[in-house]
């Protein structure tokens, strides 16, 4: 069973009433016999005196006599003793045996009342055998002693002691109901605040303390609600600040890290978890060992900021900033991944790269023969026209470079605005067939249109689709040997339309095909630069394909041809 507070005050209050029932109890058993036999000492002391003034003018023949009548009517013992010691009258004796009893001279009370006028003595008569108080006094004849059984303290001090037995077992019995019903008034508000308190500490405030209580309770009931007010208050801006706080690294694309004074991770956003495929079993572990990389713990100890480079899941880099969260100890991490923007750089270099080797060949051509033109005396004029004519091929090139470079410059930078409306990819095929029969021909080479005539019109940039059509194809025609085969075909899938531009040409190996799109990328560099390739034209059409919405890949097998594929939405 439960020992709750109002049975614990209850046991309290009925411990309290049985020890102040044994004390009442103890304290009449040592305060009242030496009361009462002092007060039977005072009694005796006055009625010594009575006797001898009532035996003052008897004879001594009629002294016994006397004493007989004076016990019969008083109850008490009274002895004369002369004043040599000896017994000449004694209450309880008959005067023949007053020869028989012994000499009191020596009696303690006599003694004292030789000294004093009157001695007092308590002790077993070994007249009577009964335990007595004796009070003697001095008188005319010698000493009068009067005496009384003590057996009367006994019983006095029973009978109070059972009187007052019988009044603690009523008051007790009559203090049970008040004592419950004062235990129960005091404890049931503290168990209901209690509970209430509980319910707070739960983080359930709907609840109050009781009302109508008065004095202390009732302040402590009021300062319980104000508190409940308060920390219900503190709780909710402490919620709206850890949910702002939550929506804010939910919202970051950085990923933030906090560790705490032991080195351990307690804290971890949406995106750390995301770039480093991390999960809940993360928390609770040191940095090293969650993410693996050695110059956690040179961060950890030294905070600041620098570059790390992971590579799993996946090759990432990352610029770190670490600082240390003085108030709290521990320390916040926020990563910062620049891995595109590191891979924007290397292509920026490798673009300036490319660009610079690419113009420089030309260039070196175009001033080596004009060096030539103009040495003296100049070179035969049918070697001076082949000159000229090399010069203006590597213009030409040049031209097509820098065009080709502002076009993806234009469609990188989403500068280049697409024209949208509706196509027909047929005719625009037919129109790029057309423009490229010469090249085709010249190479004894066969260019086949293989569209439906129910083929759905796209929607797009005719421009730049043109554009699109005339780079395959003309990359088809230009690196197939010659009298080979290129078929120019499409077809509807669903929403889309697929084209594919295929040849039987000498084809691309697996490692070049994964890069074929990249700018300033070719198959055979050499060869490529012979016929005029800016190495930008797959590039430029990847580009347009996506600014379309659609996709771009190609298949190969080394000596079975290749086949190029874009994708476009349909118009409806």
């Amino acid at each position: 069973m439960k020992f709750t507070l109002q049975r614990r005050s209850f046991a309290a209050l009925a411990a309290l009433l049985a020890a102040l029932i044994v004390g009442i109890s103890l304290t009449l058993n040592v305060v009242l016999p030496p009361y009462l036999r002092q007060r039977i000492e005072t009694d005796l002391t006055r009625q010594a005196v009575l006797v001898r003034a009532a035996l003052a003018a008897v004879p001594s023949e009629q002294l016994n006599g006397v004493v007989h009548r004076l016990r019969e009517e008083t109850g008490l013992r009274v002895t004369v003793i002369a004043a040599d010691g000896t017994v000449v009258a004694e209450s309880n004796k008959r005067p023949d045996e007053l020869a028989h009893i012994e000499n009191h001279l020596f009696r303690p009370e006599v003694q004292e009342a030789l000294r004093l006028g009157v001695g007092r003595a308590q002790r077993l008569s070994d007249t009577v055998g009964v335990r007595l108080a004796y009070v003697a006094v001095r008188a005319p004849m010698g000493f009068v002693r009067v005496a009384e059984p003590l057996d009367e303290i006994a019983a006095t001090t029973w009978r109070v002691r059972h009187t007052v037995a019988i009044a603690c077992l009523v008051a007790g019995l009559a203090a049970i109901p008040v004592s419950y019903w004062l235990t129960r008034r005091v404890t049931e508000p503290i168990s209901r605040m209690r509970d209430v308190a509980g319910d707070f500490a739960r983080g359930d405030f709907s609840r109050r303390a009781p009302r109508g209580l008065t004095g202390e309770l009732g302040e402590l009931a009021t300062a319980l609600d104000n508190m409940a007010t308060q920390l219900e208050g503190r709780l909710r801006e402490l919620g709206e600040e850890k949910a702002g706080l939550a929506a804010v690294l939910a919202s970051m694309s950085e990923g933030v890290l906090v560790v705490d004074s032991g080195g351990k991770i307690r804290l971890m956003n949406n995106a750390m978890r995301e770039q480093f495929h991390l999960n809940e079993d993360a928390v609770g572990k040191t940095p090293f060992e969650a993410l693996r990389h050695f110059e956690w713990e040179k961060l950890m100890a030294d905070p600041g900021s620098g570059e790390m480079t992971f590579g799993a899941p996946v090759n990432r880099t990352f610029l770190v900033n670490a600082a240390a969260l003085c108030d709290y100890g521990g320390t916040v991490v926020v990563l910062h991944d620049i891995t595109r923007l590191k891979q924007l750089e290397n292509l920026r270099k490798e673009f300036v790269a490319n660009v610079s080797h690419e113009l420089r060949t030309p260039l070196s051509v175009i001033r080596g023969y004009i060096e030539t033109l103009l040495d003296e005396p100049p070179p035969e004029p049918d070697i001076a026209r082949r000159f000229q004519q090399t010069i203006q091929k590597n213009v030409r090139q040049l031209e097509a470079l820098i065009e080709d470079l502002l076009s993806i410059s234009a469609l990188e930078s989403q500068q280049a605005r697409l024209e949208s409306g509706l196509v027909r990819l047929d005719d625009v095929a037919e129109t790029v067939v057309e423009e490229l029969g010469r090249e085709a021909r010249a190479k004894a080479m066969t260019v086949t249109l293989e569209m439906p005539t129910e083929l759905p019109a796209a929607r797009g940039d005719r421009r730049r689709l043109h554009q699109v059509l005339i780079n395959l194809l003309a990359n088809a025609i230009k690196y197939t040997q010659a009298g080979g085969h290129v078929i120019l075909s499409a077809r509807a899938d669903g929403n889309e339309i697929e084209c594919c531009v295929a040849d039987d040409g000498p084809g691309i190996g697996a490692e070049d095909l994964e890069r074929i799109f990249e700018r300033f990328y070719r198959v055979g560099k050499a060869r490529s630069r012979e016929l005029g390739g800016t190495g930008l034209g797959l590039s430029i059409v990847k580009h347009i394909v996506q600014a379309h919405g659609g996709r771009v890949w190609a298949e190969s097998v080394v000596g079975a041809g290749s086949r190029f594929y874009f994708t476009l939405p349909t118009a409806v």
